[in-house]
């Protein structure tokens, strides 16, 4: 008798055990519509899909119609399946059908609670799934400007070439104008990221960002060190500003000139002569390993003091002798002596006009000639002339 008990209430541990393991098919039946998000917040003129599921337990393979009740008016919902408008779903046994809800609400809607009813509808069974929809205040008008980079560096002859988001952050649509606010005599231009063409305002779509490139071209005659500028984009009662850096380093540029700017001078042919130069300095930056050098016209002879000229600093100069001797054989007149002054970075050429003079001892003695010439004559007349 104990081993008979004993038995059976192993029987019936194990019986239990294998109920909870594996309950039966029909503890749940019928047709069910869900989703994962029954309640959402949205704001008028935006759109939400919003993922439904149709569950079959138990039940044949049947269709299933599907609609929208109580929708508030004016609003748009529409089920869809693999992307397009359904109005029905067939659904197997324990299967499941997977749609979407897509609601576009009207840019009109007031904030606030709503509510719509989604009904599927099988051959024996239905479903409803009540969905609350608040809608949020709508967004203010924003406009942001993002530089990728604030700070460039280069000279004043470079494009500092900012790359720069502006990002509408309203609700609306919106028209933007570009400004940039930059020292006078800098230049500056708009394009979208990419683009070719020069733009100076574009649309924005709510939500949508756009990247710019602002080139701003600074005076060459610009000094060194950081330049700020402003970036500006400038939306319907809205603006956004953003700061930029130009960080010029320093260009040396230099002039070569004469005495009271006259690049002229006179020299006899055959004797050297000295001509003063001066070399300004009219950068932003030293200029250094200048040399000096010539091309002169054929048998002349040119030299400078110094060869190489000393560093010169900002707004300095530095004296320079050209010593010319033009050739033994040069017939009076002007001729052009090119001079070029080549540094680190910097070179400038000029055009020296030498005029040659005859020397006044070739004068002298031509005129000795002359006299020798009369003094002969009149002795050889005196002679001749008493016979």
């Amino acid at each position: 008798m104990r081993l008979s008990a004993l038995i059976g209430l192993v029987l019936s541990l194990v019986s239990a055990t294998a109920l909870a393991k594996d309950p039966s098919p029909d503890s749940v039946k019928g047709l069910y519509l869900t989703t994962d998000f029954p309640a959402l917040t949205i704001r008028a003129g935006e759109e939400a899909d919003l993922p439904l599921t149709i569950y079959n337990y138990g039940l044949p393979p049947q269709r299933t119609a599907i609609s929208v009740a109580e929708a508030p008016t004016g609003w748009k919902a529409e089920i869809q399946g693999a992307g397009k408008p359904v109005g029905a779903a067939f659904v197997d046994y324990d299967g499941k059908a997977t749609l979407t809800l897509k609601l576009t609400v009207p840019e009109s809607e007031k904030p606030g609670p709503y509510q719509l009813t989604v009904n599927a509808e099988g051959d024996a069974a239905k479903s409803s799934l009540p969905i609350a929809v608040t809608l949020a205040p709508p967004l203010q008008a924003r406009l942001t400007a993002t530089p990728k980079f604030p700070t460039l560096s280069g000279s004043a002859r470079t494009s500092f070439d900012f790359a720069v988001t502006v990002k509408n952050e309203g609700a609306n649509d919106m028209t933007v104008a570009l400004k940039t606010d930059a020292p006078e005599g800098y230049t500056t231009s708009y394009k979208e990221q990419y683009g070719q063409q020069d733009i100076t305002s574009l649309l924005i779509k709510a939500g949508e960002s756009k990247d710019i490139t602002v080139s701003v071209k600074p005076t060459p005659s610009a000094q060194s060190g950081e330049v700020p500028v402003t970036f500006e984009a400038v939306g319907d009662k809205v603006s956004a500003s953003a700061k930029l850096t130009l960080d010029i380093g320093g260009l040396p540029a230099m002039t070569v000139s004469g005495p009271d700017d006259r690049l002229s001078g006179e020299a006899y042919a055959g004797q050297e002569r000295s001509f003063p130069l001066t070399i300004a300095n009219i950068g932003s930056a030293p200029v250094v390993n200048v040399g000096m050098n010539a091309s002169p016209p054929q048998g002349w002879k040119v030299t400078f003091d110094p060869k190489r000229v000393p560093p010169i600093p900002v707004g300095g100069q530095q004296k320079v002798n050209v010593m010319v001797t033009p050739s033994a054989q040069a017939i009076a007149g002007d001729y052009l002596l090119n001079i070029s002054a080549v540094g680190d970075g910097v070179d400038q050429n000029v055009a020296y006009r030498v005029t040659v003079l005859t020397s006044t001892l070739w004068g002298v003695a031509g005129i000795g000639v002359i006299l020798l010439a009369l003094l002969v004559l009149v002795g050889a007349v005196g002679r001749f002339g008493r016979r």
